[in-house]
């Protein structure tokens, strides 16, 4: 009778603590009951849901006027709720496939221990499963079922469940990244709902019923998983909750962009008469999506890449024919597209397209990374449409810094199946610097160009004339000088250190995480002296560099200068330098009183080789030198 009568108080304190949970909820609570009576939520979810509630940590994100993320909104509405659903369903198809026992042995499979004889975990893994499957008569139907049967029971819910809806091949267990050794687990979701597909079309009906989601949003939701696009729980509840938090949040959001596309007829980015005819034509609950802008922009224009040869040589002047609509005054001649192939890797090839043509009065030149192909000349990953290269415009801007125009060429993208950026469309727009800041970061929308004018083709002639007289190309070759002023003037430069890195031997870029070969150091040593025109002549160069040294190990760096041994033990940092090696050179060259020293720049990642003289200038008239980093020139 006692021990009736404390299970009884147990249980009442135990309904007392979740109904004060629930009542400190808000309005909100009613729905966290819902799911759990519908089967969406099991007793732990509603606990975390309620608890949330109490504490208002759920959110989801509202965006502005130009489609960017800006900020996460506490709510303990619908779309609260539902993005709370998706994350439950996410981390349910964890709990459900996370198999930390056969993860170890996928990783013995792929990697032998370093303390056991090589192959050895692999010969017993590959021995264990043999033996197992030698027991069953080599039936590997039975080995499965047998094996599965060993499993936890975590990992065997849902395939109690019966498929309402068909599901991808994905197989009875998913191997998460071989990084992920032990993932927080958590169980949330109902065992009688599926968290890999099977039920995404009774769960839309559920969200329905229970309200947390209008008739308008339900046939959205519908109309996607008819499509496809829809293809599991947690996508449903997530696409629920945008949607939702779309339809309520949507008189402020259309205003704030109704004023937006103001901005942009007034900055001459939208004509008046375009203007008035987005502003007329907006459907209920319908926000402009600022790719789709662009084709009612003055300057603006959208091109189905789906449409578009392949081939750069047929797709280049496919996309420059549209261009003389889009750049004032813009008249070329001789366009020429040629592609040439690098090695890259056991199996791979680098594709690279050199595009020139003729305008103005001058050629431009430029030649640019386009895609990697398999040596059998396949392509590793075909996309949907034609592949345009994001360096294609740099050419063109330089045409328009030549002009003295404060318009640059931006390329836009949007995404598609396959990825963020998309290359099933791409948006073509020239705007002035102050038009580009109206359409917010954009930072997976629109590329990034620079609008200064300084750096025009003959303000870099003039730069390389500086130089010269400066003393920065004492060292080099008439032939050098005539191949790096052209690397000059190809493309658009956007920097000092730009133009600088066309000539070689003036400044030496570092790539700090480059300790992967045998004397590393050694090679910079000698590149740094290369670009000190003589001033650091270092010799009986020593470096005790390893790659299979262990973590934290020292070894001796040093040479001479002037007749005296510098050295130093560095430190293995992984696969980093050690930027000590930077300051003994400086060192030396201080107390060697050398004819000049060696600088910081591209932002840290270089040096450059400077007189007092010359570095005193430079300061003056090029400050950004020693702080901006440089273009990047791929090749």
């Amino acid at each position: 009778m006692k021990a009736l009568l404390i299970l009884g108080l147990a249980l009442l304190l135990a309904a007392g603590v979740w109904w004060t949970g629930k009542r400190g909820a808000g309005p909100g609570a009613a729905f966290a009951e819902r799911l759990y009576q519908k089967g969406v939520l099991n007793a732990a979810g509603r606990a975390e849901l309620l608890s949330r509630m109490r504490k208002g940590t759920l959110s989801v994100w509202e965006t502005d006027s130009t489609g960017e993320q800006t900020a996460q909104v506490p709510t303990n509405g619908p779309p609260g709720i539902l993005a709370f659903c998706a994350e439950a369903f996410q981390n349910e198809f964890q709990y459900r496939t996370f198999n930390q026992e056969m993860l170890y042995e996928l990783m013995e499979l792929a990697n032998d221990s370093a303390d056991q004889a090589p192959g050895k975990s692999r010969v017993r893994v590959v021995s264990k499963y043999a033996a197992t499957l030698k027991r069953f008569h080599n039936d590997t139907v039975a080995f499965t079922r047998w094996y599965r049967q060993q499993l936890p029971a975590r990992l065997r819910i849902e395939d109690a469940i019966r498929a309402e809806d068909s599901v991808g091949e994905m197989g009875w267990t998913i191997y998460p990244p071989l990084s992920a050794i032990s993932p927080p687990l958590t169980h949330w979701i109902s065992e009688q709902r599926s968290a890999f597909g099977k039920t995404r079309t009774r769960t839309a009906r559920d969200l329905f019923a229970l309200g947390l989601i209008e008739q308008p949003v339900y046939e959205e939701l519908q109309r996607q998983l008819r499509m496809g696009q829809l293809r599991t729980e947690a996508e449903v509840c997530h696409t629920a909750s945008e949607l939702t938090q779309h339809r309520a949040t949507y008189a402020r959001t259309k205003a704030e962009q109704l004023r937006w596309l103001r901005r942009l007829q007034r900055a001459g980015v939208l004509s008046e008469a375009q203007h008035q005819r987005l502003v007329r034509n907006y459907q209920p609950f319908q926000l402009y999506k600022p790719f789709d802008l662009l084709a009612y922009c003055e300057r603006g224009r959208i091109v189905d890449l789906r449409k578009l040869p392949r081939q750069p040589e047929a797709l280049y002047p496919a996309l420059f024919a549209q261009l003389p609509a889009l750049l004032p005054g813009f008249h070329y001649t001789n366009l020429r597209v040629t592609t040439s192939i690098k090695d890259f890797g056991p199996t791979s090839l680098a594709q690279n397209v050199t595009l020139s043509f003729r305008a103005g009065g001058r050629r431009y030149e430029d030649t640019f990374w386009q895609d990697f192909i398999n040596k059998d000349g396949t392509d590793p990953n075909p996309p949907l449409g034609a592949q345009v290269s994001e360096y294609f415009q740099r050419s063109l801007n330089q045409w328009l810094a030549d002009q003295n125009s404060p318009l640059r060429l931006y390329r836009a993208s949007t995404p598609d199946a396959r990825s963020v950026y998309g290359n099933e469309r791409l948006g073509l727009i020239a705007m002035t610097k102050a038009q580009r800041a109206l359409w917010g970061p954009a930072y997976y929308f629109l590329s990034d160009e620079s609008h200064d004018n300084r750096f025009n083709s003959t303000h870099i002639e003039q730069l390389i004339a500086d130089y010269r007289q400066l003393g920065l190309f004492s060292q080099l070759s008439a032939a050098e000088l005539v191949k790096g002023r052209e690397a000059a003037l190809r493309g658009h430069k956007t920097s000092y250190a730009a133009v600088l890195l066309c000539f070689p031997n003036v400044i030496h870029p570092i790539d700090w995480e480059s300790a992967i070969s045998p004397a590393p150091y050694a090679a910079r040593t000698r590149a740094l002296a290369a670009i000190s025109r003589g001033g650091f002549a270092p010799t009986h160069i020593q470096d005790g560099f390893n790659p299979d040294l262990p973590e934290d190990a020292t070894f001796s760096f040093g040479f001479r200068l002037g007749g005296q041994a510098y050295g130093m033990r560095l430190k293995i940092n992984s696969d980093w330098l050690d930027t000590d090696f930077v300051d003994l050179i400086k060192r030396a060259l201080r107390e060697q009183h050398a004819p000049g020293q060696l600088y910081d720049c591209l932002g840290g990642e270089g040096y450059i080789f400077l007189t007092p003289t010359q570095h005193a200038q430079l300061s003056v008239t090029q400050p950004e030198l020693f702080e901006a980093p440089a273009d990047n020139l791929e090749e």
